[in-house]
C-alpha cells in the first residue's frame, strides 16, 4: 500500500471512530430493548424537520411518505404525530455534535409528550439556505419515556448518500429511507414462524 492509501485508511478509521461515539448518548437499555424487538413496532412519526440555512421547517407531506414507507416495508406500525418538534438551529463544523444537540432536544421533548405508541421518530434533513444542497440526514428514535433508543447520521461520506446524491428535502428523505431500511430491517432468521 502506498503512502496515500495509508493516509486514506487512517483518515477513514479516525472518522469511523468519531462517528461510532457520536451516538454514545443513546440509552443502552432502550437500545437493547429496541434491538431485541420481535418484528414491527408502533411508532409516532413527527413532521420531517428540514433545516434550511438558519430556519427549521416542518414537512407533514414528507412525514406521510415516511409513514407509507414504514408500512410498506413492514418495518413499523406508524401513525402521524400531532404538532411540530421545534428545536433551535445551531450550525457547526461538527455534524455529530449537531445531531447530538437535536437528539437530546428531541428526547427532552418526548419526555413531556404522552405518545400512545411504543416509539417516536423524527427525521432531520440539513440543507443550505437555497435548499439545493443537502449536507446531512439524521433520524432519532425515542421510546415513550423519551429515552433515545436509536439514531442515524449520514452525509456525503456514506453509501446511502452516494446512492441518492440528494440536492433537496426529497432527496434527503430518500436517504433517510435507506438508513431506516438498513437499520431496522429484521432478517428472516430473526422472525419466529407463526
Amino acid at each position: 500500500m502506498n503512502s496515500f492509501g495509508k493516509v486514506v485508511l487512517i483518515v477513514l478509521c479516525f472518522m469511523m471512530l468519531i462517528l461510532s461515539g457520536c451516538w454514545s448518548y443513546v440509552s443502552k437499555e432502550a437500545r437493547e430493548k429496541f434491538e431485541t424487538r420481535d418484528g414491527a413496532f408502533s411508532v409516532t412519526v413527527y413532521p420531517v424537520s428540514v433545516v434550511i440555512g438558519q430556519e427549521r421547517v416542518h414537512d407533514e407531506e414528507l412525514a406521510a411518505e415516511v409513514i407509507d414507507f414504514l408500512s410498506r416495508e413492514k418495518l413499523a406500525h406508524p401513525v402521524m404525530g400531532i404538532g411540530n418538534i421545534d428545536m433551535p438551529v445551531k450550525w457547526g463544523h461538527n455534524q455529530a455534535k449537531m445531531a447530538q444537540r437535536s437528539a437530546m432536544k428531541f428526547s427532552e421533548l418526548m419526555e413531556e409528550k404522552e405518545i400512545q405508541t411504543e416509539y417516536a421518530l423524527l427525521v432531520e434533513i440539513l440543507c443550505n439556505s437555497s435548499e439545493n444542497n443537502v449536507g446531512g440526514v439524521h433520524y432519532y428514535l425515542c421510546d415513550k419515556e423519551g429515552n433515545l433508543a436509536d439514531g442515524g447520521l449520514t452525509n456525503s461520506h456514506w453509501d446511502e448518500f452516494h446512492k441518492v446524491e440528494p440536492h433537496d428535502r426529497n432527496g434527503g428523505l430518500a436517504v433517510a429511507k435507506l438508513m431506516l431500511r438498513k437499520g431496522w430491517m429484521i432478517s428472516e432468521n430473526d422472525i419466529d414462524a407463526d
